[in-house]
């Protein structure tokens, strides 16, 4: 597995990294076991995949947890990122609550640190709260050695213009690591989030590289249909992508992106986690082709993919 440096935290990580959330959440959310989670997890450090994220709503913690303490994994070699909602219920996290619950990601995680904190799929309405109230608390739990980085990431089914993330990299400096929805369809963030980040050396983790229409056939068909008959694309849009399964090209497109570090792959089945690994180290696309996918998607930023 190919490594790159994670923007300014210095710390060496995989080009992609295992997601333990999306629809799978390493296949406890479809039925399968606990020792199947930890399979995943053994799978992706067999793969020399690093970087491990999850969040404490996914109910992922433990398995990871358990899965690095079973395979004695050191510590230092792992890049463990977690999430934290900026919201408990029916009212704002408070900055108490926040490190109370942060005590619950290591607990659950096994470790006396976490590499990345994150705020989790903060929205536009709630970032005022969180830079004011949260991001103290979060320098309040580095101070103490409890994590080394803050993170922050959006929602980007409910948002895919980047109303929150946009202007967040773009006027505050507090933020080490972002997470970012990219991918072949919406191709937005190039201009609303990455050239800030680079110019920054923010971390940049690409979620959504692959979703649902991504990664079916038919399903993109039906999108990409509906998307020229509304005249959000051009009709080039029908015959630009290869028939059949393009999850190969799309992964190979989000991990060439410009600014783009690490790209998250979820999922329940370690076959499937090989296949997308081995998706990510194939060859770039060739330049006419991503030049294309460019000027064909350059103006949708009204889907997710999901």
């Amino acid at each position: 597995m190919n490594t790159t440096t994670l923007g300014k935290t210095g710390l060496t990580v995989s080009r992609m990294g295992l997601g333990c959330g999306g629809h799978s959440r390493l296949g406890l959310a479809t039925g399968k076991d606990e020792a199947n989670a930890i399979s995943v997890v053994h799978k992706a450090l067999e793969l020399g995949i690093n970087f491990i994220d999850t969040a404490e709503s996914y109910k992922t913690e433990t398995a990871v947890g358990k899965a690095l303490a079973l395979a004695k994994t050191p510590r230092e070699s792992v890049v463990l990122s977690t999430k934290l909602s900026a919201r408990t219920d029916d009212h704002f996290t408070t900055p108490a609550e926040l490190k109370a619950r942060a005590e619950g990601c290591l607990e659950r995680l096994q470790t006396d640190y976490l590499d990345i904190l994150h705020l989790h799929g903060v929205k536009a309405d709630e970032y005022a709260y969180c830079q004011s109230e949260l991001v103290p608390a979060l320098l309040e739990l580095r101070d103490e050695g409890k994590i080394r980085f803050l993170g922050i990431t959006e929602a980007f089914g409910p948002d895919p213009q980047h109303a929150m993330l946009g202007p967040a990299v773009n006027a505050d400096n507090c933020w080490e690591v972002v997470m970012v929805g990219f991918n072949i369809l919406n191709q937005s963030a190039r201009e609303r989030v990455l050239t800030a980040t680079q110019a920054k050396q923010i971390g940049t983790l690409c979620m959504f590289a692959v979703r649902r229409v991504l990664s079916n056939p038919e399903a993109l068909h039906s999108l990409l249909g509906e998307l020229v008959a509304s005249g959000q694309l051009p009709s080039e849009a029908l015959t630009i992508l290869p028939p059949g399964d393009v999850t190969e090209l799309a992964y190979q497109f989000c991990r060439d992106e410009p600014g783009i570090d690490v790209v998250l792959s979820g999922t329940g089945n370690p076959a499937h986690l090989e296949a997308n690994a081995r998706a990510l180290l194939g060859p770039p696309i060739p330049s006419e082709l991503r030049e294309r996918l460019q000027h064909v998607f350059a103006g949708l930023d009204s889907i997710s993919g999901n």
